[in-house]
């Protein structure tokens, strides 16, 4: 007995220190996270480098696209693309994100809109999968940045933060309240940018301590503007004592405390603090970017130093290093805010020439700060300049235009004000003081509870050990008559095993056989788009040979007459002739040259397509394989005949597209429309005219195809099948039911469109193709 009942002490002892395994669990899985987001991507494409397998490479593709800026075009979208490229391989379900992801890096160096609507596509494709892209969302915010486009930048991460606070995504939540600190602090609102900074602070903590630094940073340099250097120095020191493997740009921090000096006139920290921004950072998590990195603080360091001298009366000093911060500013195009900070150029100008007496210069100076300003949209920045104008021109005798600039800094101040209110505290870091109050609270309750149950429990022990040993006893007589059950259980899985197994192998025989007869059907319907595109080019071809057969023969005749007019001796009638000759030949190789682009266009569409993109003129490709498949159809019926009508947008742009994948397409759903025509002509209905249309235009992103006609229609029930393999509407042995299904797959997932039908049952049916337009796409000359 004693014997049989070790597993059940075993079972007890397990149960006792499931708790302490429980929470060693927790700490690997969190250890394991914060390894995932601030691993350095220069050791994850060292890793990446010998990797052969899709899957691996797939695997660390996924990382180095989560934990990288997106401003590293330069191998930003090559990753990009192979990770896509490798999803549509292994038939993952990120494939469209990784397309978008592409596209919007290709764009990031050109600040094309177009690119922050893919960048913004890739992240809501993210979202269906329930995958966390914190750095994508921190590029958006950089694109907003670029376009100048602050409200929706604001609007875009509120909107994405109410989408993620109810199912917790904490990563991307994060990410959100780091971009909204920024808009706040271009808005004047410091109380709240603060707020946001720090809550992000305290969703980065357990997953990703680098951008946990980084928020207090940000924390820091919103309380130096909002005035409460305490606070901000706090923070900031927060931030420049991580570890160096996790501490953010030291420029950031290092100039935000340079700055905290300034404004107490401890000249020699403020230029110690500056002289250390401006140094390499420290660690070498990621040296793909050290080197822009390194500039950028260059950039900025230069113009607070440039601010120092000028504090101290030493312009000649703070010219040189000025005009250096100039040239690296100008040669990085760099604006006057940004993630990094503001970079005063022109207002540091402005000063310099002050101390130097250039009075007009000092002037167009702060102009052009102010100007700046405005269309960076930092009210902050907007305010110090504009009392910094009412205070040079009051200077100077001008009362006019500094009452007018005092008048507008004392209107934009009051809104300020309102706006950040005068404690000067975080409502944030009051509402943390109270949590914590009342969890101190709680935990004194909780332990005086404990101690109240200890003493229950004590008295109860002995009833549980009594219990416990029955227990046993009864346990060893279950598990006795489990053991003989699971004998009994055993013999009859193992048959059930074998049984499976001859299943299994029937099935995949019936699978080979399923895939066979599949690939059997997509070759039939090939050949099948074949035959129709050969015998419309057959009718096509004949009208030009007839004419060259025709104005052949005239021509003979001509030659002989002229002859006659020559032996005769009638040279005006000899040089009529000869003109007609010379028309006759022209027409002769004017149709001899459409019959040759005839057979270069048969032999274009009967090669197998390398699927190479190029700029692709789609008016032509309609009116081309209208004409084609309208051939086609009267080739199998010679009476049939039917009004073409077409309707192409004169101004409409090229697009990048493989012609003869888009050709299939286009003979596919014309030669849908031909019969759906033919179908309701043969029903005699009095009146009654065959029409198929073509029209296309520009909506947007994307231009639009669309192929209608007046046939027989669709209901509903078949319009939500068409595009299914193997769904066919026709007669048994009339069509594979592939043709709708491949032409869906070409425009989707081939070129990123979209196919669509709309369709009334007796009234016909239209097929609309959209296909994106590339941001660099040809625009033929009018």
């Amino acid at each position: 007995m004693c014997v049989r009942c070790l597993p059940f002490l075993l079972v007890l002892v397990l149960l006792l220190s499931s708790g302490r395994a429980a929470v060693a669990q927790r700490a690997a899985v969190l250890r394991a996270r914060q390894l995932y987001w601030d691993i350095s991507p220069d050791s994850l494409r060292r890793v990446l480098a010998p990797q052969r397998a899709d899957t691996a490479r797939l695997r660390t593709l996924r990382h180095l696209l989560d934990i990288t800026n997106l401003a590293r075009t330069e191998f930003y979208a090559p990753f990009a693309t192979e990770a896509a490229a490798l999803s549509a391989r292994l038939h993952r379900p990120e494939v469209r994100a990784y397309r978008l992801l592409a596209a919007s890096a290709r764009l990031y160096d050109a600040h094309a809109p177009s690119g922050l609507d893919s960048l913004q596509a890739a992240i809501a494709a993210m979202d269906v999968l329930r995958h966390a892209v914190p750095t994508w969302l921190t590029g958006t915010r950089i694109y907003f940045d670029d376009l100048e486009r602050p409200g929706a930048r604001q609007a875009y991460y509120e909107a994405r933060l109410v989408r993620y606070q109810p199912r917790g995504d904490t990563l991307n939540m994060a990410a959100c309240q780091f971009a909204l600190g920024y808009c706040y602090g271009y808005r004047g609102d410091f109380n709240r940018a603060v707020g946001c900074c720090l809550q992000a602070a305290e969703l980065y903590r357990p997953f990703r301590l680098s951008a946990h630094y980084a928020a207090l940073a940000a924390a820091g340099e919103a309380y130096a503007e909002w005035g409460n250097p305490a606070r901000a120095q706090h923070y900031i020191g927060q931030a420049l004592a991580a570890p160096p493997a996790l501490a953010p740009n030291p420029g950031f921090p290092n100039r935000s405390l340079a700055q905290l000096y300034l404004q107490r006139h401890d000249y020699p920290a403020a230029w110690q603090a500056l002289v250390r921004s401006r140094q390499p950072p420290r660690s070498n998590r990621d040296a793909m970017g050290n080197r822009r990195v390194y500039c950028l603080n260059q950039a900025y360091g230069l113009a607070l130093q440039s601010q120092v001298l000028l504090a101290q009366d030493r312009a000649a000093a703070a010219g040189p290093l000025l005009r250096q911060a100039q040239h690296l500013a100008d040669s990085l195009g760099l604006p006057l805010t940004s993630v990094l900070g503001n970079l005063e150029l022109d207002a540091t100008w402005a000063r310099y020439y002050a101390a130097r007496g250039e009075t007009a210069r000092a002037g167009a100076a702060w102009q052009a700060a102010y100007h700046k300003a405005r269309q960076r949209h930092s009210l902050p920045l907007r305010l110090a300049y504009l009392r910094e104008l009412a205070r040079h021109y009051q200077q100077h005798g001008q009362y006019r235009p500094a009452a007018a600039y005092g008048a507008a800094a004392a209107l934009l101040a009051d809104t300020l004000e309102a706006a950040q209110g005068v404690v000067q505290r975080a409502n944030y870091e009051a509402e943390q003081a109270a949590r914590a109050q009342q969890a101190r609270i709680a935990r004194l309750r909780l332990q005086q509870a404990q101690q109240q149950g200890q003493a229950r429990q004590q008295r109860t022990v002995g009833r549980f050990l009594v219990g416990g040993l029955l227990l046993l006893l009864a346990l060893a007589v279950v598990l006795y008559t489990a053991f003989r059950r699971s004998e009994r259980l055993k013999r009859l899985v193992t048959a059930q095993k074998q049984d499976l197994q001859a299943q299994r192998d029937r099935l995949d025989q019936s699978l080979t056989e399923l895939r066979t007869t599949q690939r059997q059907l997509i070759q039939k319907e090939k050949m099948a788009s074949l035959g129709e595109l050969t015998a419309g080019i057959a009718h096509e071809i004949q009208n030009p040979l007839n004419f060259v057969t025709n104005f052949s023969e005239v021509s003979t005749e001509l030659v002989a007459e002229l002859q006659l007019e020559l032996a005769g001796g009638n040279p005006a009638e000899a040089q009529t002739l000869a003109d007609d000759l010379a028309q006759n030949l022209h027409k002769i190789h004017q149709h001899g040259q459409r019959a040759s682009s005839i057979v270069h266009g048969m032999l274009e569409h009967s090669r197998q397509s390398s699927g190479e993109r190029r700029l692709t003129d789609l008016n032509a490709l309609c009116d081309e394989h209208l004409r084609l498949a309208y051939h086609s159809q009267r080739s199998k019926n010679n009476a049939f005949d039917a009004e073409l009508q077409t309707a192409f947008a004169p101004d409409l742009p090229w697009v990048e597209a493989v012609p003869g994948d888009v050709g299939r397409v286009l003979l596919n759903l014309l030669a849908n429309a031909f019969y759906a025509v033919q179908q309701r002509q043969q029903q005699d209905e009095p009146g009654y005219r065959p029409t198929v249309s073509v029209c296309t235009r520009q909506a947007g992103p994307q231009v639009e195809i669309r192929v209608a006609d007046n046939g027989t229609g669709m209901p509903v029930e078949v319009q939500q099948k068409i595009f299914q393999p193997f769904f066919t509407t026709k007669p048994p042995g009339a069509g594979t039911g592939l043709g709708l299904s491949l032409a869906y797959d070409i425009i989707t997932q081939g070129h990123g469109g979209s196919l669509s039908v709309e369709s009334q049952p007796g009234q016909g049916s239209t097929f609309c193709v959209a296909l994106p337009v590339n941001g660099a796409a040809y625009q033929p000359a009018p």
